[in-house]
């Protein structure tokens, strides 16, 4: 399918045949289904949602190779950080617990050994999962925040800060890569047994698990951390 680029005149019902991707990404800008023939900028409009910042998340998200430099590194960081603990909510709040679903009924209904193992290393993945995302949340978004505020209220240098972007970056682990263990898990090494519908759904989800987390890791390395950066630097460099 040949990627579209998203534009304020569009209507997000057409954006939604077009990619279905986008359901899961307008709840996070807090925009329900049921939006009728409203066009991007209608919607922005009504839900005071910044509309530039609206496309440049969407098409980035939607379209791995859209990345208009320029305007990416130049993002509010107070809302690119807003846009991420969304994306963390509903990973936590419905992604997460679906998936636990799915595994929980395959474990019902597949008679296998290896069920248990499966179940296993998701609940160790998820784990890890949501100690990353609760670094984020509780220590890296609000010093982000908080430099941010400081640089819009004060021309004074920034002081002594315990904590950097740099910190950030270097414990900043790419948390999708193990799925590709539990896709390999349904894939290659369970058994033929009657069970193929659950085992496909399991499989799309964690796809599109997967798919969305490599969008949210890209959007942070390559969006998050050079805006702060740059932040930092303007901030130590006030006189």
């Amino acid at each position: 399918m040949a990627e579209i680029i998203i534009t304020g005149e569009m209507k997000l019902s057409d954006i939604v045949e077009s990619d279905k991707r986008a359901l899961v990404l307008f709840p996070r800008f807090g925009i329900e289904l049921g939006f009728g023939d409203k066009t991007v900028a209608d919607i922005c409009t009504r839900r005071e949602i910044d509309l530039q910042f609206f496309l440049l998340m969407v098409n980035t998200f939607l379209n791995p190779d859209y990345f208009p430099d320029n305007q990416l590194r130049g993002v509010d960081v107070d809302m690119l950080i807003g846009y991420l603990v969304e994306s963390h909510n509903y990973y936590l709040e419905e992604k997460i617990p679906y998936l636990q679903s799915l595994i929980s009924g395959f474990k019902n209904k597949v008679d296998h050994p290896a069920v248990v193992q499966l179940e296993k290393f998701f609940d160790q993945y998820i784990e890890e999962v949501t100690d990353h995302l609760a670094y984020e949340d509780e220590t890296a978004f609000p010093y982000m925040a908080m430099i941010s505020a400081y640089q819009k209220k004060t021309d004074s240098p920034l002081g002594q800060v315990d904590y950097s972007v740099n910190i950030f970056e270097d414990r900043h682990d790419n948390i999708q890569e193990k799925l590709s263990d539990l896709k390999n898990l349904l894939i290659k090494y369970f058994p033929p047994a009657n069970d193929r519908y659950i085992r496909i759904r399991m499989l799309n989800e964690l796809i599109d698990f997967e798919e969305d987390l490599i969008n949210h890791a890209r959007i942070e390395d390559k969006v998050l951390i050079p805006v702060v950066k740059q932040l930092e630097k303007q901030l130590r460099l006030k006189k």
